[in-house]
């Protein structure tokens, strides 16, 4: 005997429609019977609004703030994104060319956080002794 009783035995895979052989009873694979055990137990996110242009939209994931680029984005929505990445790669840039404050050389950037101020300690210490001094006069 079965895991389902005789009368809720299927002829047909219950998430593929091929059919059944053997000692299958409701699912043709493991893989299907995963799938949709997968797809009974995710739950629908609920609609959100877009942060660019308002219109609702389905997130894949629970932070996703934007449209889908092309599934469900207006043109309106689509150049907003295009204008934030554009955004992001010029921060990225100016990150990189990232001055010293003091004497106007490349400081460095490691690649995390924000790029250094100064190039090295003596530019910092000369930078302070610069601000102390106008400060006093």
């Amino acid at each position: 005997m079965g895991y389902y009783s005789h009368d809720n035995q299927l002829d047909h895979c219950d998430r593929c429609g091929g059919s059944l052989t053997g000692r299958q009873e409701r699912y043709c694979s493991g893989a299907c019977r995963q799938a949709a055990h997968r797809a009974n137990k995710r739950t629908p996110q609920p609609l959100k609004p877009c942060v660019l242009c308002g219109e609702p939209f389905e997130p894949r994931h629970p932070r996703q703030k934007y449209c889908d680029y092309y599934d469900e984005a207006g043109y309106d929505c689509i150049h907003a994104q295009e204008d934030l990445k554009e955004a992001a790669e010029d921060a990225l840039e100016a990150r990189r060319d990232a001055r010293c404050a003091h004497c106007n050389e490349p400081a460095g950037w490691s690649g995390r956080g924000r790029p250094k101020r100064f190039c090295s300690r003596r530019c910092r210490q000369a930078d302070y002794r610069k601000r102390r001094a106008q400060h006093a006069t």
